[in-house]
């Protein structure tokens, strides 16, 4: 594994078209695409639990001259923590599902600001058997419709190059 493992493609797909600003990375590990949305002058709010992660991309930041905002939180617990709402140019989450908080994901976003979401598909576990849980992958087509209400600028299921069954939405907060 390469020290610096590389950002989500989709992110790095669809940089050009995001608005400049501020970022939220939700369950955002050891910051892979944290580290490169601050690498391309985003300002970077990071949230994560673990604090072994949490270390790591904060040495990683160090290293390589980044600043980035790391909250270490635990985000199952929607009562001691809630995201600001109408803060953040872009949310990001990758491969962390949780349902329940994907409207607060939707609130934090400025009118026009851009969400990037992906994580696997039910296929991956029926499949591959990973992850174990069926509830940490989405349904066909239940990310989309989570989003129906934005507008939806790219959206995908199926099987990528290296074989991981996923879905991934990039969709625009309404104006």
């Amino acid at each position: 594994m390469s020290p610096h493992p590389e950002p989500a493609q989709l992110l790095v797909d669809y940089l050009p078209l995001l608005p400049k600003g501020k970022a939220l990375d939700v369950a955002m590990g050891k910051g892979r695409n944290a580290l490169f949305l601050a690498s391309h002058g985003f300002e970077v709010v990071g949230l994560e639990r673990d604090e072994e992660a949490i270390e790591i991309c904060r040495s990683d930041a160090e290293k390589q001259g980044l600043h980035l905002e790391i909250r270490r939180v635990d985000l199952e617990d929607l009562a001691s923590y809630r995201i600001e709402v109408s803060a953040y140019d872009i949310v990001i989450c990758f491969y962390y599902l949780q349902r329940n908080l994907i409207p607060q994901m939707k609130e934090a976003l400025k009118q026009g600001g851009v969400i990037l979401y992906e994580t696997f598909l039910i296929d991956q576990h029926l499949k591959a058997g990973h992850p174990r849980h069926r509830e940490y992958c989405f349904e066909y087509n239940e990310l989309l419709q989570n989003f129906l209400d934005f507008r939806v600028l790219f959206y995908h299921e199926g099987q990528d190059t290296k074989g991981t069954y996923k879905a991934g939405i990039v969709a625009q907060k309404p104006v």
